[in-house]
């Protein structure tokens, strides 16, 4: 079995059995998998799965013991990244701001993951109501962080350009959780007017409902980023939910996340992505899915070029969405921003600009 596959069936309960056999076979070679894992972000996540499939006991020793040392750095880097937010939330509430927290800091809250150490962290995102942006950057930079600068063109998207101080990881400040229809989809003041309150660490900060938290991380892993109606989705993302229905099953609105897609039309999106963690995961969808029509034509696209990769270079769709879609979302706001046309028109002939969408085609099916 292949790596990538077999990491797959590892964290599905359905093949739960399948993972077993694979994992204490003799022939079994450990660093293609941690390889795979490693691509996927999921090598944190490995050690518990293990013992949760109850083959901790019976794997190689070296293998074991990397990966209860990956559990464990993750741990730790994860409890520092807590103890930043906890920094950067104290300097917020002294502005009278309270943050609301995204994607993976707000799953530590909320219980989604029982431990930090089940999942790895890439950045902070924190949402601000888009009056209080500036201020919420003027508190930070006065207190040590700096911006980044590999994104020429940050100003123009839908958070503030990352900030961080030196050693730590970056925190985005969003003003809206996507441009295009996703501001639509998922109103930034209805997440904030909708959020709880939550005493973290001694500071104020606010966790998006259960039904939002659900409705950004398939938006996000399916519009917003990195190309439209993703076709490959990272393997974490899919896990993401699974465990979140898993918290909140009760306590979300899916005829709200229904509503919301159909609303942008973009509800066979919404059908696509569940019908594929289900495939994945062995996750039921939530409610029932017609595959009749249209929604069966797609779903058959999906799977033809999952099975055949290659063909994504003479899908058309594929194509518009990855070399175009984020770019035109970006442009438009570069456009009715002042100064935003010179940049732009700048940016046409940087160094660079080719060769990342030469790598967006190439990578298409990358994080």
């Amino acid at each position: 079995m292949k790596p990538a596959n077999l990491l797959r069936v590892c964290f599905s309960d359905r093949t739960a059995s399948k993972a077993r056999e694979e994992l204490i076979a003799k022939n079994l070679v450990w660093e293609d998998l941690f390889r795979a894992a490693e691509d996927e972000l999921m090598i944190p996540a490995l050690h518990a799965r293990f013992q949760e499939l109850g083959v901790l006991t019976e794997i190689p020793a070296d293998a074991k013991s990397f990966l209860a040392a990956v559990e464990n750095l993750n741990l730790e880097r994860n409890q520092q990244i807590l103890s930043e937010l906890a920094v950067v939330a104290y300097l917020l509430n002294q502005v009278g701001i309270e943050p609301v927290l995204l994607k993976g800091s707000a799953y530590f809250l909320t219980g989604v993951y029982p431990s930090p150490a089940g999942r790895y962290l890439w950045d902070v995102d924190l949402l601000i109501p888009k009056l209080q942006l500036q201020t919420a950057v003027d508190v930070l930079s006065r207190n040590g962080f700096e911006q980044g600068s590999d994104d020429r063109l940050a100003e123009f998207r839908h958070h503030h350009p990352p900030l961080r101080r030196k050693g730590s990881i970056f925190f985005e400040l969003h003003h809206s959780l996507g441009m295009g229809l996703c501001s639509s989809l998922l109103p930034a003041s209805e997440v904030i007017e909708h959020s709880t309150e939550f005493d973290f660490q001694g500071t104020r900060v606010r966790l998006p409902s259960p039904t939002h938290l659900m409705t950004h991380l398939i938006m996000h892993s399916q519009i917003q980023h990195p190309y439209n109606e993703r076709i490959w989705p990272p393997l974490r993302a899919m896990r993401d939910l699974l465990l979140l229905r898993r918290r909140f099953d009760n306590e979300i609105d899916w005829s709200f996340i229904q509503h919301q897609f159909r609303k942008v039309g973009r509800p066979g999106v919404l059908a696509m992505h569940l019908l594929q963690v289900r495939d994945t995961l062995g996750s039921e969808t939530p409610f029932a899915i017609r595959l009749t029509g249209l929604t069966y034509l797609r779903w058959l696209r999906r799977k033809l070029l999952r099975a055949l990769p290659p063909l994504r270079f003479l899908d058309p769709v594929y194509m518009y969405s990855t070399v175009l879609v984020r770019r035109l979302r970006v442009l438009r706001n570069a456009l009715g921003t002042p100064g935003g046309r010179r940049r732009i028109a700048s940016e046409i002939f940087a160094p660079g600009v080719y060769r990342r969408i030469a790598t967006d085609i190439l990578e298409g099916q990358g994080r």
